[in-house]
């Protein structure tokens, strides 16, 4: 049974009834009936069932939901012209142009460039070549556009299959003016990424997480049915604790601060393969808004035939 079929299917599955089962309740078994009503309702037990039902459900989401993903971890190593990177100078194929903002004409920075030849294979990514994020430094929100996510005007992503010898095209770095605005913190910033390969489930902020969830509480029992729904607060808190999704990657699946545009009627609903997540950094060397977090999205179908013309391109922030 496919990923959707399960995730819509509505009953529980052997794995999950199995997770529910073998997950250790804080109270005992010969703890029953009436004695066991009141066992939920004492307040002293409150954390330890809670995160008792956060422990169970990120389980059956994991067990559900665990994709291949690639970790980019943030370094203080200066990169090559041609490394995975953050920021800094590009470079310009001879038969390409500087891209530029079309609405005003102005440069584009380079706000990240994936290697390939240095990633671990990650399924339907590229194997080889450059793949290039431009954003704007002169629109506050990056180059964004809320209403048309998937329209590269005032940013945009290129592909280079195979570089060239780099001494045959051009190296490009766009010069910063006092008005310009970017996540990057100073025109020095740049710093090679580190890739790291892991598994992801998906977190608490995808706009399916709900639907898996209502399928997960169908798994439990009815008394801790009742303790989700009285204690739902704390328990979502611990479930965004536990499933995560911060940092930067490729693959797996993307996390959001506010909400994920991708909601069914959005028409964003088949961009379900994460082709870039930046977050931004304790240090303050990248940073999206008050500690938002930036996401490229696409078809899985248009990236297994290198097609980066309709990508989404979100960001938020807390």
């Amino acid at each position: 049974m496919g990923f959707l079929d399960k995730l819509f299917g509505g009953k529980a599955s052997k794995d999950e009834r199995d997770i529910v089962r073998n997950t250790p309740n804080p109270i005992a078994e010969n703890i029953t009936g009436i004695q066991r009503d009141e066992a939920y309702s004492d307040t002293q037990r409150i954390p330890q069932l809670t995160d008792y039902l956060a422990q169970m459900i990120a389980s059956m989401v994991r067990d559900e939901t665990q994709r291949p993903s690639i970790e980019l971890l943030p370094t203080h190593d200066t990169p090559s012209i041609t490394d995975t990177k953050i920021g800094g100078a590009f470079y310009v194929p001879p038969a390409m142009s500087t891209p530029r903002n079309k609405e005003t004409g102005e440069p584009l920075f380079l706000l990240a460039q994936l290697n390939f030849s240095q990633l671990p294979r990650l399924q339907d990514f590229p194997q080889d070549g450059l793949l290039q994020f431009f954003i704007a430094g002169d629109d506050s929100l990056f180059g964004m556009d809320w209403d048309h996510l998937t329209l590269q005007r005032s940013w945009r992503i290129r592909y280079i299959p195979v570089p060239d010898d780099v001494r045959r095209g051009r190296i490009v770095r766009p010069e910063w003016k006092d008005d310009t605005d970017l996540p990057l913190h100073d025109p020095d910033v740049e710093f090679r990424l580190e890739p790291k390969p892991s598994m992801q489930a998906m977190p608490t902020s995808d706009f399916r997480f709900e639907a898996l969830l209502q399928r997960c509480l169908g798994a439990l029992n009815e008394r801790d049915r009742d303790f989700f729904q009285t204690h739902d607060a704390e328990i979502r808190d611990a479930l965004d604790d536990m499933l995560g999704g911060a940092g930067q990657r490729i693959g797996g699946y993307g996390m959001f601060t506010q909400d994920d545009p991708r909601e069914d009627g959005s028409g964003l609903e088949r961009f379900t393969t994460p082709l870039l997540q930046l977050d931004s950094l304790d240090d303050g060397r990248l940073m999206f808004g008050d500690t938002g977090v930036m996401n490229f999205f696409i078809e899985p179908e248009r990236l297994r035939r290198l097609d980066f013309s309709s990508v989404a391109y979100t960001w938020d922030c807390y």
